[in-house]
C-alpha cells in the first residue's frame, strides 16, 4: 500500500473518529440517577473573517498545466532483450535525484535468469513522465524511459 493510500485512510479514520467524538456528549452518557447540566450557549464571534478566499465558480478557478484529477496511474513496463540473458537484475525508479543524479524512490526489482523479457505494471503518480530503469546495478548505464499517452513504456536492450 502506497504512502498516499495510507494518508488517506488515516486522514478518514482521524476523521470518523472526530465526528463520532463531536455527536456524543463528552463524558458519554451520564451515570444513572445524575442529572447532566445544559452547556452554555456559545455565541460565534463576529469579528472572525475566513483565510480562504473561495472561487465563486469553477471559471474563477487557475488550474494548472498537466492537471488531473487522477492521483495515480497504472503503467504498463515491457522491457525486451536482444539475446536471452543469463542472471540480470532490473531496478524501476520513478525518479532522479536532482542533487546525485541518482535514481530514487524504487517501484520494483526484479531478477531475470534465462529469460529474453521483463513485463510488469506498476502504479505511479499522475505526474510521472518518465521511469528510470537500472540493468545489472550500472548506474552509468540507466536508462530513462518516456511513458507513452497509452501508459506504456516499450524498451529494447540491445
Amino acid at each position: 500500500m502506497g504512502n498516499l493510500s495510507r494518508l488517506i485512510i488515516h486522514g478518514c479514520a482521524a476523521s470518523l473518529m472526530m465526528i463520532s467524538m463531536g455527536c456524543s456528549e463528552q463524558g458519554g452518557s451520564p451515570p444513572s440517577g445524575s442529572v447532566s447540566e445544559p452547556s452554555p450557549d456559545i455565541e460565534p464571534n463576529p469579528t472572525v473573517v475566513p483565510a480562504l478566499n473561495l472561487a465563486e465558480s469553477f471559471d474563477e478557478l487557475i488550474i494548472e498545466d498537466g492537471f488531473t484529477f487522477a492521483m495515480q496511474r497504472t503503467v504498463k513496463v515491457d522491457i525486451s532483450f536482444s539475446q536471452k540473458q543469463g542472471f540480470t537484475e532490473i531496478s524501476i525508479f520513478s525518479a532522479t535525484d536532482p542533487n546525485t543524479n541518482m535514481p530514487i524512490n524504487l517501484l520494483e526489482k526484479a531478477q531475470l535468469y534465462n529469460a529474453i523479457k521483463f513485463s510488469t505494471s506498476l502504479p505511479v503518480p499522475s505526474y510521472t513522465e518518465s521511469m528510470v530503469v537500472v540493468i545489472n546495478g550500472d548506474s552509468y548505464a540507466e536508462l530513462h524511459l518516456p511513458i507513452d499517452e497509452t501508459n506504456y513504456i516499450h524498451y529494447l536492450v540491445e
